[in-house]
């Protein structure tokens, strides 16, 4: 009796628990299909929204009237470009009230320097004085305690001066920000202040227009569901097609998959960036797209249908290549000793082995009414077909994709 199976032949023993043919039955035994030339399509499908792959929001940072807008809806706008104008008069007043400040603060800082070496002076007079003993011996502590005051002082009109400096500095700053310009290249995607409108960014930055980039590059952010998402991966072809252009294909490429789900009620999305380019700028932001993740393809390629590759005649034992010695190589088992059909189920097992080592399948094509077995070299494959890259497999071989024998 053969002991219990090694890993090698598991799978074979299983496959071949009923090696032993059964009687026929009034119907074929064997169902096939033909080996054909066509598309191999393994692809994720997914929608998205097509966006500028730069957009900005241009805000105001200052609260004012709207006093002047020079830029509207699609214009063309260069980095830096001025767009709008916020009414300057009560930031250019804040500015002279600020400089006017700061020349108070160095007349100030001038007083006290003044002050201050007049008192050096006199503390040194009282010193000379007071070493000839004409002069009061605490003549000389006053007019140190003047000075150290007088110091204290002078320090204090010098941070004044910094601070109105600093006023000042930021006056200007206001002032400049009374006029909106352009951040990137690109244009006006949306406007959303009219003249004479007063902003305000007491509490946030309100948003007056939307820049984008040129749309020569655009992105795509598709909604993956969460049974497909395993299958994305970064660097992957994409196709897409939109409502605008319905015979026309669009290309790009995947980017990272964002961890951030998104969920309506039972089912789960996740957004994964597409980076496309469309020279022609027909692509409009806003557009949907009906997207391909391009798993695998091939085209005009050699195929058999996928059920091929798990279909095993019921009672077939590889008849060449395989020998005792094969058998007998694996510790513990010996062919003399075996049953017919135990030695058919290890000689299965090795065979597997050997196919696996050569990075080969095999496939059963029926000829004169019995199965033969082909190795193949196997390429691309989808959820129908898989495409044949290497193998002795011809166009319109039959190949088995079912044994009646096993039902």
């Amino acid at each position: 009796m053969l002991r219990q199976a090694k890993p090698l032949f598991i799978l074979a023993s299983i496959a071949l628990a009923a090696c032993d043919p059964r009687a026929g039955a009034d119907h074929p035994r064997f169902v096939t299909e033909t080996v054909s030339f066509g598309d191999i399509r393994d692809v994720v499908p997914a929608v998205g929204e097509i966006r500028p792959a730069g957009q900005v929001e241009v805000g105001a940072e200052i609260t004012g009237r709207v006093i002047e807008i020079l830029a509207d809806f699609d214009d063309s706008v260069e980095a830096g470009e001025l767009l709008a104008r916020l009414d300057p008069a009560p930031y250019r007043a804040r500015l002279d009230q600020a400089e006017a400040s700061l020349r108070t603060a160095n007349a100030s800082v001038a007083a006290a320097r003044a002050e201050r070496d007049n008192a050096l002076n006199e503390l040194q007079r009282a010193r000379e004085l007071a070493q000839r003993g004409t002069a009061p011996v605490n003549l000389v502590e006053t007019r140190e305690f003047a000075l150290a005051t007088l110091n204290a002082r002078l320090e204090q009109a010098v941070a004044e001066v910094e601070l109105a400096t600093s006023r000042v500095e930021q006056a200007r700053i206001d002032l400049s920000r009374t006029e909106i310009h352009s951040p990137i290249d690109g244009f006006i995607q949306d406007r959303r202040i009219e003249a004479g409108q007063i902003v305000s960014a007491a509490q946030s930055t309100p948003t007056l227009f939307i820049v984008s980039s040129d749309l020569s590059n655009v992105v795509i952010e598709a909604l993956v569901a969460e049974n497909d998402i395993g299958r994305i991966e970064e660097g992957l072809e994409v196709r897409f097609t939109v409502e605008a252009y319905p015979n026309e294909e669009f290309y790009g490429v995947s980017g990272p998959v964002r961890r951030a789900p998104r969920q309506r009620g039972r089912f789960v999305s996740y957004p994964v960036m597409i980076e496309a380019s469309d020279p022609q700028q027909r692509l409009l932001p806003g557009m949907t797209a009906s997207v391909e993740f391009v798993h695998s393809e091939a085209r005009s390629v050699l195929r058999i249908p996928i059920e091929a590759l798990s279909t095993f005649p019921v009672g077939w034992c590889p008849d060449e290549g395989i020998s005792f010695d094969d058998i007998n190589a694996t510790p513990g088992y010996d062919a003399a000793q075996m049953s017919t059909a135990d030695r058919c189920a290890a000689y299965v097992g090795i065979l597997g082995a050997q196919l696996i080592i050569a990075g080969q399948r095999r496939v059963f094509v029926l000829e004169d009414g019995e199965p033969q077995m082909r190795r193949v070299r196997l390429g691309a494959e989808d959820d129908q077909f898989v495409e044949v890259v290497d193998g002795d497999l011809l166009v319109g071989d039959p190949v088995l994709t079912r044994d009646r024998e096993r039902f």
